[in-house]
């Protein structure tokens, strides 16, 4: 007759005998690193007829011009020019103006300042216009004694003209002007014609 096994033996656990299996490490999830795309520069298009965008110091130039005049009166003249490019056949700008004159031995010094603009209508030619505000200094007689005397005065000076425009360099120009005083009063210190010689170089190259 079979022996039946009391309940309160208890067997040893048996272990397993096979290769030890290495617990499965759960998968990261991959991270994709978004890709910087590179700054596209797209080329500015110029239509034809139209000019490249360029910085205000590009467009300005310096520059000046003098003049020089002979009989009852000498006259030396300096304009120092202060402009403004505003198209390739445009130009505008401000300036100084200053006299020397001679009359009968006498000096005297006229002084003021002007705005002018030029047109160019052909490769070197360029039409000129400019109004001046001067002030003045008079020989004025004074038939009591017989001698002048000076006294200045302010006086308005619109000229207009023709010019020739030669280039120096890339940007620079020498121009000769021809112009006529539309206030040719005994004030004015410019007789008809007027001609200049100036000159104009950019600030920036």
């Amino acid at each position: 007759m079979a022996q039946t096994e009391p309940d309160t033996v208890r067997r040893k656990r048996e272990l397993p005998t096979g290769p030890t299996v290495e617990p499965q490490q759960q998968r990261q999830p991959r991270v994709i690193q978004p890709q910087t795309q590179p700054e596209v520069i797209r080329p500015q298009v110029v239509r034809p007829g139209e000019e490249a965008p360029q910085a205000l110091i590009d467009r300005m130039f310096w520059g000046g011009s003098f003049g020089l005049q002979f009989g009852t009166f000498t006259n030396v003249s300096l304009l120092p020019v202060l402009g403004y490019r505003a198209t390739e056949t445009f130009w505008l700008g401000i300036g100084g103006v200053y006299h020397y004159r001679r009359f009968r031995g006498d000096s005297m010094h006229n002084y003021g300042g002007r705005v002018f603009a030029q047109q160019q209508v052909f490769e070197n030619f360029v039409i000129h216009g400019e109004f001046e505000q001067l002030s003045v200094e008079l020989p004025l007689m004074n038939y009591n004694t017989g001698v002048y005397e000076f006294s200045r005065r302010f006086i308005g000076i619109p000229m207009a003209g023709l010019g020739y425009r030669q280039k120096i360099g890339e940007r620079g120009a020498a121009d000769i002007l021809l112009l006529y005083n539309f206030n040719d009063s005994y004030a004015s210190p410019y007789s008809n014609p007027v001609i200049r010689a100036g000159f104009s170089f950019p600030f920036r190259k």
